[in-house]
């Protein structure tokens, strides 16, 4: 079994980036380029499932973890979900209603964290919806020291503890306005202290930059409820995790999205052979590719 915990299935179908990209830089530097292109990305956006599904028979992914982008809903996320219930598992975000544009230089938010949290028990209960996606810091802290952002993310941490549901936070650079240190996941090891019943997931391992995987690398070490994906990280980091940490805490995911899908199903081939070319030992693989996640977000 394969499965990816790590999808975005959210954008405009019809969105071109013409001539504007021609590097993945390019990518990241949209929102600041080319502001106004930028902004398209985000007018009809719609779930794109259909399209991960046909990658996912192309890859041979047997099972996918869907999150909301930045706007979505959690309600489209369940909605997706019925569409192709034998291969998809849902996430929720918070601060989708009223939030900025992702294009905004400040997208920061008050959170009604009374409403969130009786938001979030009707995710888990009504909808199934098996955990948090990706939280987007720069909605609800504007401090940049560890310990401030860990007390500012403490109403989010107890409303998931209700559940024991995981949690996402990101590392390294986003194609948003967020600052850099608010990629760096030290504040972490603050939350997983005080939350130790919540399962949280330290996205792209630092996204190949060693200074920020190592700081990734020693906060999962210290806390059993801290784990790891491989969504775009350096191979080297992959392998050092998995003899530092175990296979048990580490998974495979793609950051499957419209912004990096080229062609039919080149995200998975891309991703496929990065984890095939890596030194793992069968049981390792196992864990990595599937049971993991399977675990953490209750996947028969």
């Amino acid at each position: 079994m394969i499965i990816d915990m790590h999808t975005h299935p959210f954008g405009n179908p019809t969105f071109s980036y013409g001539d504007a990209v021609k590097t993945r830089r390019d990518v990241i530097n949209l929102r600041r380029q080319r502001p106004e292109l930028f902004r398209q990305r985000y007018v009809n956006a719609r779930e794109l499932t259909d399209l991960l599904v046909e990658d996912m028979n192309i890859g041979g992914i047997d099972k996918t973890v869907i999150q909301p982008g930045f706007r979505e809903d959690p309600i489209e996320v369940y909605d997706a979900v019925k569409k192709h219930p034998d291969r998809l598992v849902g996430l929720f975000n918070i601060g989708h209603e009223g939030s900025k544009h992702p294009g905004d230089s400040d997208i920061y938010q008050d959170i009604d964290w009374k409403k969130t949290r009786e938001e979030i028990d009707h995710y888990v209960k009504k909808l199934d919806l098996r955990g948090c996606g990706e939280v987007m810091l720069t909605r609800f802290t504007r401090e940049s020291a560890p310990e401030k952002i860990a007390r500012d993310l403490r109403p989010l941490m107890e409303a998931l503890s209700d559940h024991k549901a995981p949690v996402m936070f990101l590392t390294g650079w986003t194609q948003f306005s967020t600052p850099l240190y608010h990629g760096m996941p030290l504040f972490v090891d603050l939350l997983a202290e005080w939350f130790p019943e919540v399962p949280i997931v330290i996205t792209k391992m630092g996204r190949s930059y060693s200074f920020i995987f190592e700081m990734a690398l020693a906060v999962a070490y210290k806390h059993y409820n801290v784990f790891i994906d491989v969504v775009q990280a350096d191979p080297s980091h992959i392998e050092r995790a998995v003899s530092e940490l175990g296979p048990d805490r580490i998974m495979f995911g793609t950051d499957w999205s419209p912004t990096w899908r080229a062609e039919a199903g080149d995200i998975y081939k891309k991703n496929l052979k990065k984890m095939g070319d890596l030194k793992l030992t069968p049981e390792a693989r196992e864990w990595i590719m599937w049971k993991t996640s399977a675990g953490l977000f209750k996947i028969k």
